[in-house]
């Protein structure tokens, strides 16, 4: 820790919030435990502005009838009784959070949700990281209560934004973004009211000035910006980067990392940035404990009054309810239930969770709007052709320029086919393109966007062909309309697909999904398309814990009865082109096709929590629980790597204490590299190739990061050490991609020498030092004769592309 850490510890903090005192009663203290540990691994689950359903979990009775017997399944009623349960649970405990650390001014935390709950949520996870983030520290728990009650506050000043601009979809403008940059300001005005301790008003205030800022108004930077604040920034920019947005979607871990990374010295505190990513990397897991036992003392059975009245009382209850009604359901959109009975109420819920359930397993993406064109759902297949999550989209405002909607062809009208349904009161039906469906070029987007340029037609653009149809929709709420989008681009595809489908030979005989030579199949084939048309996927590697244990215990039938259960639910969460494999005994692939890293997490996490909570007969009830490692395919890959890959995470997650899910990997970003001409004239255009390739990559990662990321690229790539010697590291790679009519000329074997050595550059208004590691790659075909094949050229960039991703680097300097 270095010395303006050390004098930012020593400093004597004031009064913050009132904070209740601890609990004596240890009454039901492990239940919320569990709870609470859930919340802390899957901080991204509250990206909604609500936690993720906290279920009960294997401790849950089983259902009974009157009489006391079990087995019998519960009606359609009671299943969306229990739903509604679990989620005035969840907004109970996310209530009790808040509550914790703030005391008597949770009332702000419950304005700021009310006004925008993404918002809310997003400082309820950045309070969560710091709190684990401070422990990590050692800090004093004044100094660590006062941190976490500013990063819950931090945003408190978008209260006084307005909502145009707090949920426009589209970039702000210059007065736009001089409102936003006042939230800080406002911020402070707002707790200034409610505490006197200047320490956290300038947390708050200086959560957002860079480390070394270019303004002149901003007179404090560098060390002199308090503690608290640095660690803010740095936090607050990592969930919002992992975090679907409107405008993007959510990075994976070490893309965000490296982002950080960049930003260290100017906009973050390059020794916080880089103890950050340590604690990211050196099993996080291991901080939960620390912060569940912190925020639990004041959790377990104690009497907090929330504004005067109980938290159990019939007041609370009451409050909770009603800011459960925020949540944009589909039920929420079309609710005529007041004035009804008990059990018309809940026959019509069941209804429409009917109905929102079936909306979300079409193939075709549904939205609805209100008569403003404001977005009140959005299904999960309109998400992933857009790529702009639910969480993201609901609460805006519908815009066909903003979500890359084209007209194709000529149309009699220009105007968005949902502002004119919605004004003229008709059903518009449109042929477009959706140009965010695909890794289009986003200079060609900006052109056709700028109409003071000159663009393509709308038909040559990169994207896929959609039929939008909206149609209005009128009820006694004031109705809005409907619209349906679908893909008409691969109709064809999928037809030949299902012509060309051989149940028995791609199927596995016991769980019905598919074997493992049509998953090996559907990986080299997903992995040319993404190579060729830049359509990304990720693969999630499943395995049952202690499945041994299993059949030793309860006998192969009950194992057997494991694997197919456990293959129906990998089958109930696959949604488009995915494919559920048996990959071998226990252990199953699920490619997730069109899902990027953050996205295929998420799916993982639902899939434990789902196997989890299934009971099966051969276990006496009981649950089993399963490991799982995720990865997208990154450039350079192939269709090994990807796998070797997904494995390695699965064994992390084994080796952090099973029933979890380990994410691996940047993911897959678009290099837009021309290929080299081919040919006769290849020969006049190219450079000597009986020459070694040598390249120069530079990454912001420190060295010894650098050196646990090669770790990796060597166990992918199953590459053999020949030497180490000093900072030179020397490899044997066998790399496929040869075209030759031998099935030798199919591989190539390089010998590749790698130098790592570290560097500081000057960067920031002082001229701060920044550390990065300069890589030099010198790689050399085994064969002689290598060196003349025509794909001697694309292997070797195969080589450098995976070494970028790995190493999150850049070509500096390439002698081809």
């Amino acid at each position: 820790m270095n010395d303006h850490v050390a004098d930012a510890l020593t400093q004597s903090p004031s009064t913050v919030f009132p904070v209740a005192a601890p609990a004596t009663d240890d009454c039901n203290a492990g239940q919320s435990a569990t709870r609470l540990s859930e919340l802390l691994v899957g901080l991204g689950d509250a990206a909604t502005g609500e936690l993720a359903a906290l279920h009960h979990g294997a401790e849950a009775p089983p259902h009974q009838d009157d009489s006391g017997s079990r087995g019998e399944e519960p009606t359609d009623a009671s299943s969306s009784q229990d739903t509604a349960g679990d989620a005035a649970m969840a907004r109970m405990y996310e209530n009790r959070l808040a509550m914790v650390r703030l005391g008597m001014a949770t009332s702000l935390f419950y304005a700021l949700r009310t006004k925008h709950a993404p918002t809310a949520a997003h400082s309820l996870r950045v309070a969560l990281s710091c709190s684990a983030w401070c422990e990590r520290l050692g800090l004093s728990d004044e100094e660590r209560d006062r941190i976490e009650v500013a990063a819950l506050l931090h945003d408190i000043g978008k209260i006084g934004i307005p909502d145009r601009i707090l949920r426009k979809p589209g970039k702000l403008t210059v007065e736009e973004q001089m409102t936003m940059d006042c939230c800080a300001e406002l911020g402070c005005e707002i707790l200034r009211g409610c505490t006197d301790d200047q320490s956290l008003l300038e947390i708050v205030r200086y959560n957002g000035t860079w480390f070394e800022s270019r303004r002149q108004d901003d007179t404090v930077r560098g060390d002199a910006l308090p503690l608290g604040a640095r660690m803010l920034s740095v936090a607050g920019a990592f969930d919002a980067m992992t975090t679907d947005q409107v405008y993007r979607g959510a990075m994976s871990r070490e893309r965000a990392l490296q982002e950080l990374f960049r930003g260290s010295n100017t906009q973050f505190d390059p020794e916080l940035t880089r103890d950050f990513a340590t604690m990211l990397e050196k099993r996080p897991e291991m901080l939960h404990g620390c912060v569940v036992d912190r925020w639990l003392q004041q959790l377990q059975n104690t009497s907090h009054n929330l504004l005067g009245k109980p938290v159990g009382s019939h007041h609370a209850h009451a409050a909770m309810a009603g800011a459960s009604e925020n949540n944009q359901t589909l039920a929420s959109i079309f609710d005529t239930t007041s004035g009804r009975s008990s059990s018309i109420e809940s026959s019509i819920a069941a209804e429409l969770l009917y109905y929102e359930t079936l909306g979300d397993h079409l193939r075709d993406g549904v939205a609805f709007t209100n008569r403003e064109g404001e977005i009140l759902y959005w299904n999960d297949s309109l998400a992933q052709m857009t790529r702009i999550a639910a969480v993201a989209s609901v609460g805006t405002h519908w815009d066909s320029e903003e979500l890359k909607f084209a007209v194709v062809g000529k149309s009699d009208s220009t105007e968005c086919p949902v502002n004119e349904c919605l004004q003229r009161q008709i059903v518009v039906t449109r042929n477009m393109k959706l140009l965010s469906g695909h890794s289009a070029d986003e200079h060609e987007i900006l052109d056709h966007r700028d109409k003071l340029a000159p663009s393509k037609p709308v038909s040559e653009l990169p994207g896929r062909d959609v039929l939008v149809h909206v149609a209005p929709v009128e009820n006694e709420n004031g109705g809005g309309a409907v619209v349906i989008v679908r893909d008409i681009s691969d109709r064809a595809q999928m037809q030949s697909q299902i012509q060309t489908l051989h149940k028995k030979a791609t199927s596995d005989p016991l769980t019905g999904v598919a074997n493992r030579a049509e998953f090996d199949q559907r990986l080299t084939h997903s992995t040319t398309k993404a190579k060729q048309q830049g359509i990304t996927f990720s693969l999630i590697m499943c395995d049952i814990d202690h499945f041994k244990k299993v059949n030793d215990i309860h006998g192969h039938q009950a194992g057997d009865e494991a694997l197919i259960q456990f293959a129906n639910v990998l089958e109930s969460h696959t949604r488009g082109s995915d494919l559920v494999a048996r990959y071998g005994g226990e252990e199953f692939a699920f490619l997730a096709i069109g899902s990027d890293n953050a996205t295929a997490t998420r799916r993982a996490e639902e899939i434990r929590e789902a196997i989890a909570a299934t009971p099966l007969k051969g276990l006496d009830g009981e649950s089993v629980t399963i490991s799982m490692g995720v990865t997208e395919f990154q450039t350079g890959d192939a269709p090994e790597t990807i796998v070797a890959r997904a494995d390695r995470a699965l064994m992390q997650a084994k080796e952090n204490g099973r029933n979890r899910v380990v994410q691996l990997g940047s993911g897959f970003v678009d290099t837009n590299e021309k290929s080299e001409p081919s040919g006769w004239l290849s020969w006049f255009t190219s450079n000597d190739s009986g020459k070694q390739q040598e390249f120069e990559l530079a990454t912001p990662v420190p060295t010894d990061l650098a050196v646990e990321k090669l770790r990796g690229f060597i166990s992918d790539h199953r590459a053999e050490i020949i030497n180490v010697h000093g900072n030179e590291l020397s490899l044997r790679l066998n790399v496929s991609g040869g075209n030759g009519r031998r099935a030798a000329d199919h591989r190539m074997t390089f010998n590749t020498l790698i130098r790592l050595s570290e560097s500081r550059g000057k960067r920031g208004i002082r001229g701060a030092s920044l550390t990065q590691t300069q890589i030099n790659v010198t790689i050399t075909p085994l064969r002689g004769r290598d060196r003349r094949s025509a794909s001697f050229g694309p292997c070797v960039r195969q080589v450098v592309n995976s070494l970028k991703s790995y190493l999150m680097a850049e070509i500096v300097q390439a002698d081809d």
